[in-house]
C-alpha cells in the first residue's frame, strides 16, 4: 500500500513503480525514479520494499562508491555477498545515492556525475547479466544531465516515475551539544550575506554578457555560492565556486585561486565530505605557501585539522593545527590564535585528554578577552564548560554556561544563546534531572525556529528526543528523532542523519522493536561508512550488535562488536574498547551456560539452538546413556556347547 498522506499524483506513480518492478521480477528492469525530496523519497522505499517483501521478492539496498560510481560494479559486488541475488530468486535492487554525486570536478579529471554517466553509457551491455529490477533514484537535475549523457542508457530504461515534493512545513536541522571546532574563512562577508541571492544572479548574468573575463566575475560567484551555502545548497555552492577557481586560473589570480580553493574545501567539509575537502586545503597550501600569504597558509592548516576532527583522526587534527598556531603566533595575529587554541582545545577533548584541553581553551580566553571579542570569549566559556561536563563536575559546568549565556545577551546574539541553553539543558540531563532539561531544550528550539537556524532546532530536537528516552517515553522520543531526521535530510547534512538514525535505533530497542532497530543502526553505518565517521560508526555497530543479540544472532552480534572494538582501540576509545569487550564476554558466557543437545546422525539440525558457540559444543544427552554390563548365560545352553564339543572330539580320534 502506498503511504497514506502521498497526494493522489504521488500515488499513481507509486503504484506504476510497484507494478514494474513485478512485471520485471527475474529479469532487468531499469527503472529510474525521480525525486527532489530525501524524506520523500525514504518514504517511498520503505513502502515499496514493505509491500514487495510480503509478496515474496527480497529487497535489497545499495551505494555508489562516489570515487568509482559504475552501476555495473556495484551490482556485481552486491550480487556476490548475497545468495539470494545469485539463486536468481525474485528480487529487487534499489540504488540510493547518485543524488549525491557532484558536478564539479574534484580532480583534473572528471567529476563524479561525468563518471557516472560515461561509466552507464559504455557498460550498458554488462547489464543484462543481471536479471532483477533496479530501481535508481535520481533528482531531477541529474536525470535531465543523464538523459542528455548517457543517451544509450537512457533508451533502455523500462520506466520513469516522478514524485514531486509538497512544501516544506517548517526548518530545522541538528548540531552535536559539544562544540565543534572553528573553521576559518578568507574574510568577514556581512555586506555579501545581506544581498539576496537573486540580485547576485542578476549581476553575474549582467556581467558574463558584458565582460565575460572580468575579475569581479571571481568575487561574485564565490559571493553566490556562500549564500547558496548558507541555504544548504552545498552542489550549487561548490558548482560556483569551481567557476571562481577555473576563471582565477585563466587570469593568473592568485588571491581568486586562494579565495575559491578555500570556500571549496570549506563547503565539502560542512557537506560531510571531509576526506575530499583535504586535497583542496593542500592545494591551497602550496598557492599560500609559495606567495608568502601568511593568513591563508594558516587557514588552510587549521581547516585541515577540523576535517581530520571530522574523520575521527585526531592526533592529526592537533599536528595541523599546531603548524597553524605557530602562523598566527609568528605574525602577531591574535584573533586567528585563538580560534586554533579553541579548535585545540576541542581535539584534546576529543581524545579525553582534558587538562590539556583546559589549558588551551583557558588561554583562547585570554586572548578574546585582551582584543575585546566578545563573541570568542563566549565561545570560550562554552568549551571550558563542556570539559566540565565530561569530567562531571556540572555545577563547574553550569556557572560556565551560565556566564557564556549573559555575554550572548548582553550581545542580543540569540544564536549563541540557543547554545547556551542547550548546554545547560545538558547539565541538567546529566543531573538526571530531565524535567528540567526539557524546559531549557524547548527555550532552545523556540529561538531558533524564530531565527530559522535549522541547524539548531534540529539539534535541540534531537536533545528532546533523548530526553524523553531517559524518561522512558520512547514513542514520544521517536517522534521528536524523525522531526530532527527530516532536516538533516533536507539540508544534506549527513552526520547529523546517521547519529539520529542511531538513536532511533536505540528508541526502537527499548520498544523490543528489535527489527527497526537493528534496520536504523544499519542505515546510520552504511551512511557513516560513506562519510569515513569513524568515531559514528563505533557507535553504530555496538547498538547494532546489542539489537542483534535479541532476535538471537549472536554469531553476527560478536563479529560486529569486535568490528566496534578494534575501531575503538584506533581511535584511542579505551572505555569504549572494553564495553565491547564486556559485550563480547557476556555472549561467551551465555553461550556456555546454555548448553544445547548435540543433533544425532541423520537427524534434521535443531534450528532453535540459541546461538553459533552452543553449537559448537559438544554436551550430554538429556537421559544418560545405558551403562555396559555383563551378560548372564542360561547353563543349558553351556550343557549343549560341552556336549557338541565332546562330539567332534570323539569323531576326530576315532
Amino acid at each position: 500500500m502506498p503511504p497514506p498522506d502521498l497526494d493522489p499524483l504521488n500515488q499513481r506513480e507509486f503504484r506504476k513503480l510497484v507494478l514494474s518492478i513485478e512485471a520485471s521480477a527475474q529479469r532487468l528492469g531499469l527503472l529510474l525514479a525521480i525525486c527532489d525530496d530525501r524524506n520523500l523519497q525514504a518514504t517511498l522505499i520503505d513502502a515499496y520494499e514493505a509491500e514487495l517483501k510480503n509478496r515474496g521478492i527480497t529487497p535489497f539496498r545499495t551505494r555508489l562508491d562516489l570515487k568509482q560510481p559504475s552501476l555495473r560494479a556495484t551490482l556485481a559486488k552486491l550480487e556476490a555477498q548475497e545468495p539470494t541475488l545469485r539463486a536468481g530468486e525474485p528480487a529487487v535492487i534499489t540504488v540510493l545515492n547518485a543524488n549525491e554525486l557532484l558536478g564539479v570536478r574534484l580532480t583534473s579529471d572528471k567529476s563524479e556525475q561525468e563518471r557516472f554517466f560515461f561509466s552507464l553509457q559504455w557498460t550498458r551491455e554488462a547489464l543484462r547479466q543481471f536479471k532483477v529490477p533496479i530501481v535508481l533514484w535520481l533528482s531531477d537535475s541529474i536525470a535531465t544531465r543523464l538523459s542528455q549523457e548517457a543517451k544509450d542508457f537512457w533508451s533502455w530504461r523500462s520506466g520513469v516515475f516522478e514524485f514531486v515534493a509538497s512544501e516544506p512545513q517548517g526548518v530545522v536541522q541538528p548540531e552535536a551539544m559539544m562544540q565543534m571546532p572553528q573553521m576559518q574563512e578568507r574574510e568577514a562577508t556581512d555586506t555579501d550575506s545581506q544581498i539576496p541571492i537573486a540580485d547576485l544572479q542578476q549581476q553575474i548574468t549582467s556581467l558574463e554578457e558584458s565582460a565575460p573575463e572580468s575579475p569581479l566575475l571571481i568575487t561574485l560567484y564565490n559571493s553566490l555560492g556562500k549564500a547558496y551555502e548558507r541555504e544548504y545548497n552545498y552542489h550549487q555552492a561548490l558548482e560556483l565556486y569551481e567557476k571562481g577557481l577555473a576563471l582565477a586560473e585563466s587570469k593568473n589570480d592568485l588571491d581568486g585561486q586562494v579565495r575559491s580553493l578555500l570556500n571549496i574545501g570549506n563547503a565539502l567539509s560542512r557537506a560531510g565530505r571531509s576526506i575530499q575537502s583535504i586535497d583542496f586545503y593542500e592545494r591551497l597550501l602550496a598557492i599560500a605557501h609559495n606567495a608568502q600569504f601568511y593568513k591563508a597558509e594558516a587557514a588552510s592548516h587549521s581547516n585541515m585539522g577540523v576535517a581530520y576532527f571530522f574523520l575521527g583522526q585526531y592526533w592529526k587534527a592537533i599536528q595541523s593545527h599546531q603548524k597553524s598556531l605557530a602562523i598566527h603566533r609568528k605574525e602577531g595575529d591574535q584573533y586567528g590564535e585563538a580560534v586554533v587554541l579553541r579548535n585545540l582545545g576541542d581535539s584534546y577533548t576529543a581524545i579525553g585528554q582534558y587538562q590539556q584541553a583546559l589549558d588551551y581553551h583557558k588561554q583562547s580566553l585570554e586572548i578574546h578577552r585582551s582584543i575585546k571579542y566578545r563573541e570568542g570569549e563566549a565561545a570560550s566559556l562554552s568549551s571550558i564548560g563542556n570539559i566540565y561536563d565530561a569530567l562531571e563536575q556540572y555545577s563547574k559546568a553550569a556557572e560556565f554556561y551560565q556566564r557564556s549565556l549573559e555575554i550572548c545577551k548582553e550581545l542580543g546574539d540569540v544564536k549563541c544563546e540557543a547554545v547556551a541553553l542547550s548546554s545547560i539543558g545538558g547539565v541538567h540531563f546529566s543531573l538526571n534531572q530531565h524535567s528540567q532539561a526539557i524546559e531549557f531544550y524547548k527555550r532552545s528550539l523556540e529561538i531558533d525556529r524564530a531565527i530559522r537556524n535549522r541547524t539548531g532546532e534540529a539539534a535541540s530536537l534531537s536533545n528532546l528526543g533523548i530526553a524523553y528516552a531517559a524518561l522512558g517515553e520512547s514513542q514520544k522520543a521517536i517522534n521528536f528523532y524523525k522531526q530532527s531526521l527530516e532536516i538533516s535530510r533536507e539540508i544534506e547534512d549527513r552526520k547529523g542523519e546517521a547519529a539520529i538514525l542511531n538513536n532511533l535505533g536505540s528508541s526502537y530497542h527499548s520498544l523490543g522493536q528489535y527489527q527497526q532497530a537493528i534496520d536504523a543502526h544499519q542505515k546510520a553505518l552504511e551512511i557513516d561508512r560513506s562519510i569515513h565517521n569513524r568515531l559514528g560508526q563505533a557507535s553504530d555497530l555496538f547498538n547494532l550488535g546489542r539489537a542483534l543479540t535479541k532476535t538471537g544472532q549472536n554469531w553476527e552480534a560478536k563479529s560486529v562488536f569486535e568490528t566496534a572494538k578494534s575501531i575503538c582501540i584506533s581511535l584511542g576509545l579505551r572505555d569504549r574498547a572494553e564495553q565491547c569487550d564486556s559485550m563480547i564476554r557476556d555472549l561467551l558466557q551465555k553461550s556456555v551456560m546454555l548448553p544445547k543437545q548435540a543433533p544425532t546422525i541423520g537427524a534434521a539440525p535443531n534450528e532453535a539452538a540459541d546461538d553459533w558457540y552452543a553449537k559448537s559444543l559438544p554436551t550430554a544427552s538429556d537421559t544418560p546413556p545405558k551403562q555396559s554390563q555383563k551378560t548372564r548365560v542360561p547353563i543349558f545352553v553351556w550343557f549343549i556347547v560341552g556336549l557338541t564339543a565332546a562330539l567332534l572330539i570323539w569323531l576326530l580320534v576315532r
